[in-house]
């Protein structure tokens, strides 16, 4: 009977080790969604307001229709890194 605890014991910190690390790695990546979905939703908000200038408009800046893509990712990016710095 002395040797039980001891096993329940080294039972529990084992289980309480393992389910703290799988409770740090779905913090981890629910953050790592949450920030996903932040620069997703702002990539799509500059595409959106990009693709809405007329063609006049892209030119007088000078982006090409082509080029919207590529500028609204840089663009989420920066966003976020500015949030987080």
């Amino acid at each position: 009977s002395c040797t039980m605890p001891l096993v329940v014991s080294h039972t529990n910190n084992w289980l309480t080790s393992g389910l703290t690390e799988l409770r740090t790695r779905y913090i981890n990546r629910r953050n790592a969604a949450a920030k996903a979905n932040i620069e997703a939703a702002r990539f799509r908000r500059s595409l959106t307001e990009l693709n809405a200038l007329s063609n006049r408009d892209l030119l007088d800046i000078g982006i090409s229709r082509a080029d919207i893509p590529q500028i609204a990712f840089e663009q989420s990016r920066k966003e976020l890194a500015n949030e987080n710095a």
